[in-house]
């Protein structure tokens, strides 16, 4: 190898070192499979962390692996990412009032280091304002105002319900029937953060009314498409399990044994199509518009 092409390799890795940022820092607290490992420490799906470690960005006491591999307690496992993959945002669509991007599992909607701080890290021109949330968890379309008209519109149009929005998930089990119209009521302990359900009315409980329809069987599992009626809090994780359809991943609602054994520890829910409605008004040009987000939920567990 001539000495110019020594300095052309040295240069690329050094390229790649610094273009790649730590994810996590994982103390191993018991034998088992590195990516296991990787699963259980990070929001990574399963085949992402196939090609993490695949791609060598992987390190277990300071040397790269690119192989699967059992990990011993008290080693000590390195999880890298390309800066551009961990701090992205994919945009959906934008114009000159409101902007809408696809939002990641493991991270809020607003607070310290939130999607908002993200965005407007990002943004010069304009402040971006959510105008409603997703839980940290939930994947999917985030909707923003980029100036105060739009803010009041879209604040007024989700209090009243004019915004159609419709959710993809992945369950366990197969629904009977294959499309329906739930309708309970929901109770927010917020002590807990938890919410409870029930088909009769009770005191604090509030009614909640959530559609269905089955997309596609994959055994013992089901991918549906689910449209909110009303918007309460875990609505759709909540009233899904209490009909025996629990989402993949759900760690509060859902089955931890099934989750285990796919090897998902987050809720396979994603927020993949939005519906504007405005008869009138300075947004009246998104009327019947709809912002549609592709996304492939399965790649997100171990088959």
């Amino acid at each position: 190898m001539t000495k110019g092409n020594i300095t052309q390799l040295f240069a690329f890795f050094v390229v790649v070192w610094y273009n790649l940022t730590m994810l996590q820092e994982i103390v191993v607290k018991e034998k088992e499979l590195l990516s296991d490992c990787i699963g259980e420490n990070t929001d990574l799906g399963y085949y992402r962390i196939q090609k993490v470690i695949k791609n060598r960005n992987v390190k277990i006491n300071g040397v790269r692996v690119g192989s699967d591999q059992n990990v011993n307690v008290g080693d000590v496992v390195y999880v890298f990412l390309a800066d551009r993959e961990k701090d992205s945002i994919e945009v959906v669509y934008r114009d000159d009032n409101i902007l809408v991007v696809n939002k990641n599992a493991g991270i809020e909607v607003v607070g310290e280091n939130s999607l908002t701080e993200r965005i407007n890290n990002i943004l010069t021109d304009v402040t971006a304002v959510p105008v409603h949330r997703l839980d940290r968890n939930t994947m999917g379309l985030v909707v923003f105002a980029l100036n105060k008209t739009a803010e009041t519109e879209l604040l007024n149009s989700f209090k009243e319900r004019d915004i159609d929005k419709t959710y993809t998930c992945v369950v366990v089990g197969n629904p009977q029937p294959a499309n329906a119209k739930l309708k309970a009521w929901l109770f927010k302990d917020a002590k807990k953060s938890m919410v409870y359900v029930s088909n009769v009315q009770k005191p604090g409980y509030v009614p909640i009314e959530t559609h269905y329809s089955l997309v596609k069987r994959m055994g013992e599992l089901s991918l549906l498409e689910v449209k909110l009626i009303t918007g309460r809090t875990h609505q759709i994780r909540a009233h899904l399990a209490y009909v025996k359809l629990p989402i993949l991943g759900d760690g509060k609602y859902g089955i931890n044994k099934v989750n285990r054994r796919y090897r998902v520890k987050t809720q396979l829910l994603c927020c993949t199509k939005i519906t504007f409605h405005f008869a009138q008004g300075p947004l009246k040009y998104l009327d019947n518009k709809s912002v549609v987000l592709s996304t492939d939920l399965t790649q997100y567990y171990k088959k």
